[in-house]
């Protein structure tokens, strides 16, 4: 046997340290792919994805794939994961997605009760929710910033002498910024060293709502009241990044409320004042809390409507599914305004929408674009917030909040 290739990757969060081995191997007869898994240096579970023997082609398929969902499952390289541990996966020159150590802290969602008590709650501070895709940027100072020959050296593993900013998303994936986003965390980090933000990103203009990183410094256990008064001076001065201001006072609080409800923007977020950064999403409750004005669904592009700006949409309903598969509910169609590309079969797409009836369409769809962000595994059934009456009664217990930030 002769080992083509092999990646060894690990994941590590909260009580969860697992590793995930791969490898391509030439074998009598063609390839095999194989892997091994388990909780780190215990006792591995060994498999393979390859039965019997296949062409050097589709072994390469396999395992680009394999390794790829993996990282987009939060696996990377090198369990401490730093700057210079980011990674490019290729097979014969194919290009797949670059892993970050970039894991975003979520939000669970809370009811009409629960923010009446926050709104009053001191420990707590409340902030816009913005309308936008979830991007962390991160840059390092540029040493010997470029010559005329454009020979400069940069830390990390950049070398063209002009910038060492990436944009990351919600996945951990290394994205391309704005230009001008770009330049202004240059700026800052050739000033002041490492920096690293969390926002949501929207046109241009990147919403900042945390600070991890800041002269180069880690500033996790700060308390998120003093990371986002820290982010508030050291951007203060940028065009194409803002801090998404806090109300922190009870009065100052419903003055924000009041105000992002008037604009019927997408809704709020609370944040535990002195909570460290803590990454995922708790099964319950968690440091950072959302209350959502209208409500919305991740759902797959299931056909594009003929002769029509109009999509059908559909969610996986994993209760009511056979052989350990979800079935596939249809949940209407939605217009695609003017100022949107049509998108794809297949593609995973953000729809807003007043209720929806079980068993039924979601009432009044209003399309708001790709979602690049989430994989189909987003499009669920459960997300959906179902309107009580009498043709289709749905107890309390039985609504489920809408999780996409």
């Amino acid at each position: 046997m002769n080992t083509t290739l092999k990646s060894n990757l690990y994941y590590s969060e909260g009580s969860s340290n697992k590793e995930y081995h791969a490898e391509l191997v030439e074998v009598t007869g063609g390839y095999v792919v194989n892997f091994s898994y388990g909780r780190r240096g215990g006792t591995l579970t060994t498999g393979t994805k390859t039965v019997t023997p296949v062409d050097h082609a589709q072994a390469q398929s396999i395992y680009a794939k394999l390794i790829q969902a993996k990282i987009a499952k939060g696996y990377l390289p090198d369990s401490d994961a730093s700057w210079n541990a980011y990674q490019h996966t290729q097979c014969n020159g194919v290009s797949h997605d670059l892993a970050s150590d970039f894991m975003p802290q979520l939000c669970n969602p809370i009811n009409t009760t629960a923010l009446i008590d926050l709104m009053q709650d001191d420990n707590w501070a409340l902030q816009q929710k913005m309308d936008g895709e979830r991007r962390a940027a991160h840059a390092e100072a540029i040493i010997n910033a470029g010559n005329s020959e454009g020979t400069g050296e940069v830390t990390g593993e950049y070398t063209d002498g002009r910038s060492s900013v990436i944009g990351m998303n919600r996945k951990g994936l290394v994205v391309a910024l704005p230009q001008g986003i770009a330049d202004e965390l240059q700026s800052i980090a050739n000033s002041s060293g490492t920096i690293r933000v969390d926002g949501e990103i929207i046109g241009d203009v990147l919403h900042i709502f945390d600070l991890l990183i800041h002269q180069g410094v880690h500033l996790h256990t700060l308390p998120w009241l003093e990371r986002m008064r820290i982010a508030s001076m050291v951007i203060s001065q940028c065009q194409h990044i803002k801090a998404i201001p806090v109300a922190a006072s009870t009065e100052d609080k419903r003055k924000l409320w009041y105000q992002v409800n008037v604009q019927q923007a997408e809704g709020v977020v609370f944040k535990r004042i002195n909570a460290p950064v803590t990454a995922g999403r708790p099964n319950s409750g968690g440091d950072w809390l959302k209350f959502k004005f209208t409500e919305s669904a991740s759902c797959y592009v299931s056909s594009i409507n003929p002769n029509k700006r109009s999509i059908k949409i559909s969610l996986f309903d994993s209760s009511n599914g056979t052989n350990n598969k979800a079935s596939i509910i249809p949940v209407g169609n939605v217009t695609i305004p003017p100022n949107y590309d049509i998108p794809a079969t297949g593609d995973v797409v953000e729809v807003e929408y007043l209720y929806a009836y079980k068993g039924g369409s979601i009432y009044q769809p209003v399309y708001r674009g790709i979602r690049t962000d989430l994989d189909l595994s987003a499009c669920r059934l459960d997300q959906l917030k179902y309107k009580p009456d009498a043709c289709s009664p749905q107890p309390s217990d039985q609504t489920a909040e809408i999780c996409t930030c």
